[in-house]
């Protein structure tokens, strides 16, 4: 059964106002952007689901899907994020969800994403489809989006519980000066940024009903797992038939037919994909020479 408040909402009403105002900016084909942060664990792309939702609905279609095979709407990761804003506007979708998913484990993450970034919203406006990103930290973000004024609010949330989590919202001037604070306060006290602006306005937000929550969660574990796998590939040094093909300048058909000849086991599968310990490379580099 579905959670929600006396008003027919699973958030504060005031969201709702934000929301519409929001959707008015993409039907004038204005670029508009949602932005949600918070600590892990306090329901950032919960509540994206939630207003993707509330945007749906306005466009009469139906609840975002989670079904594992069909997501079109919840990116998870960069990559996945380009696939699914294409797909999105193909099917005239009005909104998408990016949840950064561990795309900022790794150096220099940050600047690939804002890279981007910037470049799908040099295009982005005719689209018109509302981004949310899901983020730790929204001042990651590069100045070029806030000085194109992108962005056009933040929902920070703030605290959770088992009945409801709360969250501030704050307008493209609120978040300027929260970025102003945090550049201003030292690294260890940084988080307390948000405590030096005055919030737009409060509320907040309930859970998703107990099978789309779940199903959330498999979708989130399901890409972290194949985050984690391929951070273990290459700390193994395991090469799969692209790198191999890659490296020796060969085609993958060729790659291919002579690692069946030596008769070579894969170390590793992962999505079907097969991987190779770094050795099979010396094999094969002998065998060019030898020829």
């Amino acid at each position: 059964m579905q959670k929600l408040y006396k008003s027919g909402l699973p958030f504060s009403e005031i969201l709702q106002t934000n929301i519409i105002e929001l959707d008015n900016r993409i039907s004038e084909n204005k670029a508009s952007m949602l932005l949600i942060d918070g600590a892990v664990g306090m329901g950032k792309t919960t509540l994206g689901i939630h207003i993707g939702d509330e945007l749906n609905k306005l466009h009469k279609l139906h609840k975002v899907e989670l079904e594992i095979k069909s997501h079109c709407q919840l990116a998870m990761g960069g990559a996945d994020f380009l696939k699914k804003m294409r797909i999105c506007w193909e099917r005239n979708l009005p909104v998408i969800i990016y949840d950064e998913a561990g795309d900022f484990s790794k150096r220099g993450a940050v600047s690939r994403f804002n890279a981007m970034l910037n470049r799908t919203f040099e295009t982005y406006r005719g689209f018109k489809i509302l981004v949310i990103l899901c983020l730790p930290r929204f001042d990651i973000l590069d100045a070029h989006l806030f000085d194109l004024q992108v962005p056009r609010g933040l929902i920070h949330i703030e605290d959770r519980n088992k009945k409801y989590a709360d969250f501030s919202g704050y307008s493209l001037v609120g978040m300027n000066w929260i970025r102003f604070w945090s550049d201003k306060l030292a690294k260890a006290i940084r988080y307390k940024c948000y405590e030096k602006v005055s919030p737009n306005f409060r509320g907040h937000f309930l859970d998703l009903e107990t099978q789309r929550s779940k199903q959330l969660d498999y979708i989130s574990t399901k890409e972290k797992i194949a985050i984690l796998q391929s951070s273990e590939v290459k700390a193994e040094g395991l090469l799969s038939y692209k790198d191999l093909s890659d490296k020796l300048a060969k085609s993958m058909i060729w790659v291919k037919k002579k690692v069946s000849e030596l008769k070579i086991k894969e170390n590793r599968t992962i999505k079907r994909v097969k991987y190779f310990k770094e050795d099979v490379l010396n094999r094969l580099m002998d065998l060019i020479d030898n020829n």
